[in-house]
């Protein structure tokens, strides 16, 4: 009972991140906290009780390694008073401790193929809630939330404050769904006359999952094309389509429809859906975009010098936007509290060598998954890869000109997400046992 409800709540903490605020502001992300500590307290009394299992799985300890030397260097940072801002370290310490423990209820509590699939149900679950609400409130013009009451925005942001994190957020799992609807694909024909098949597959197609979880993505879809996200979209479809042409040359015993179903996310998606929802103003938007106007290239540029100037641990984490100022060469149209930037970012505030080491354990995450898809496994574990590897590398993309993991909601959820593609990272079945 301990485990279930563990498990369980893990999925509900799942869908609650991005609802308030996208866990962004300190009263949000403490709950998230409050709710990781209280369940890792209760995973200690369930394996001093019933033997569950402790440790995860040691296919899943690269996310370990890549968390812990995020908590490493902010404990160094605390201990030698290598912090320019101690309060705003510790803070994240807290938070990055969360994650650390986060991933470990995931990786320890998701300990069969069922839970697998139930987990990737929860992330599109809440991406479709966020989805609606966000497209339900962008096309409500002159109103104010029923949460929180803000105002109407033209740009959609569900419950997140930003609607760049929004974009960042929906990307993610519109991943991971298209990953699951392949794992659902049937391998081959296994009929004489095609024509017999195609017909066969479509009508039971139509009535199975696939299609109500593909039309929950056009959803999701409709809501990232409304936040109006150049480079969030951008970067999904340009992941989508590398993954993708990956996965039509080396995906072991891909599904004969693959390249017909990846060929309908841009077919539907960009041209139905966004005919449909007005995506004409955010080609616009890419098409105006200029240098001169934009001024994150400018913070990025102003950001170097912090980076020449810190050690090589960092300035501490949290303490990009009392730093910044100091290096800020003339005045931008608003106050830059972070670099639009992760890479910078993460290595003025955690200095090079641990950015580097973050880098490369993601690096080799993504080479994990991307190899999964090429092994002899099972279905579910090859298409939850497939997902995983889009998200992946869709987020390598984005953070170069945004800063989506500061929101609790996207660096939680993204933690889960790679989390599954460790998962998925074997060949024998996994079974329902109970650890």
């Amino acid at each position: 009972m301990i485990n279930k409800f563990i498990f369980y709540s893990i999925c509900c903490l799942i869908v609650w991140l991005p609802i308030p605020l996208g866990s962004n502001r300190p009263w949000a992300w403490a709950i998230s906290e409050i709710v990781v500590f209280a369940l890792f307290i209760l995973h200690l009394f369930s394996h001093s009780k019933t033997k569950t299992a402790f440790f995860p799985p040691t296919n899943t300890w690269p996310i370990f390694c890549l968390i812990g030397t995020l908590v490493s260097t902010l404990i160094l940072q605390l201990a030698f008073y290598l912090s320019v801002d101690p309060i705003q370290t510790q803070i994240l310490l807290l938070k990055t401790i969360s994650f650390f423990l986060f991933g470990w209820l995931v990786c320890v509590y998701t300990n069969s193929k069922a839970r697998i699939s139930k987990v990737v149900y929860t992330l599109i679950i809440a991406g479709l809630f966020q989805a609606t609400y966000a497209t339900i409130l962008n096309l409500s013009p002159n109103s104010s939330t029923p949460f929180f009451g803000f105002q109407y925005a033209e740009r959609a942001n569900g419950s997140f404050i930003y609607h760049n994190h929004l974009a960042n957020y929906l990307a993610m799992i519109l991943a991971i769904g298209i990953g699951f609807i392949i794992s659902e694909l049937k391998v081959s024909p296994n009929s004489h006359t095609k024509a017999r098949y195609y017909v066969r597959d479509i009508i039971q197609s139509m009535l199975s999952k696939k299609l109500i979880i593909r039309l929950c993505l056009i959803v999701v879809v409709t809501a990232l094309l409304l936040t109006r996200s150049r480079m969030g979209n951008v970067a999904f479809f340009v992941s989508l389509a590398i993954v993708g042409l990956y996965a039509l040359l080396f995906y072991s015993n891909k599904p004969w429809s693959l390249k017909y179903l990846i060929t309908s996310f841009f077919a539907i998606d960009i041209i139905i859906v966004g005919t449909i929802f007005d995506a004409e103003k955010l080609q616009t938007r890419l098409i105006e975009t200029s240098f001169l106007e934009e001024s994150r290239d400018e913070v990025v540029r102003d950001s170097l010098t912090l980076i020449e100037n810190s050690s090589l641990i960092g300035n501490g984490g949290g303490s990009f936007y009392g730093l910044f100022p100091t290096s800020q060469s003339l005045p931008y149209s608003g106050f830059y509290d972070h670099a639009h930037n992760e890479y910078v970012q993460f290595a003025i505030e955690f200095g090079l060598i641990s950015s580097f080491l973050v880098f490369i354990l993601s690096l080799y995450i993504l080479f994990i998954t991307l190899k999964n898809m090429t092994k002899k496994a099972t279905q579910l574990y090859k298409g939850v890869s497939f997902g995983v590897a889009t998200s992946m590398l869709f987020m390598m993309i984005h953070i170069f000109v945004d800063f989506p993991l500061q929101a609790t909601a996207n660096a939680m959820t993204y933690i889960a997400i790679m989390c599954l593609g460790l998962l998925c990272n074997r060949d024998e079945n996994l079974t329902n046992r109970r650890y």
